[in-house]
């Protein structure tokens, strides 16, 4: 063969081994697409519900809030109530009772000076 004599090139050809690779390439690609398509939604539809039961979370602690500070009052309230002078005042404000010895000084509502 001369120099410039035509050089037969043959293409390389694919064998039976190359295809089964492939398509195993293939098929893993597809269902690793698959696998994260389906934790991708699954991981959002979490996070919605999470972000839902934070906000309901958060309007239980402000309702445990104001159940706390009403039953502080009342706990101030009882103990307050077991003070005699207390119950005194009490009776003095709100029935106009007082004791023998004491003279209750009364104010008229209107004053017309």
């Amino acid at each position: 063969m001369g120099r410039f004599a035509e050089q037969t090139k043959q293409a390389p050809q694919k064998t039976t081994k190359n295809k089964g690779a492939l398509r195993r390439r293939r098929m893993y690609m597809a269902v690793m697409a698959l696998f994260v398509i389906w934790a991708g939604s699954t991981l959002w539809s979490q996070n919605v519900h999470i972000q839902d039961r934070s906000e309901i979370l958060a309007q239980k602690r402000l309702e445990q809030q104001a159940v706390q500070d009403s039953w502080n009052k009342l706990n101030l309230e009882v103990e307050r109530l077991q003070d005699p002078e207390y119950i005194g005042q009490i009776a003095r404000k709100k029935f106009g009772l007082y004791p023998p010895s004491e003279v209750p000084i009364i104010q008229p509502q209107n004053q017309d000076e």
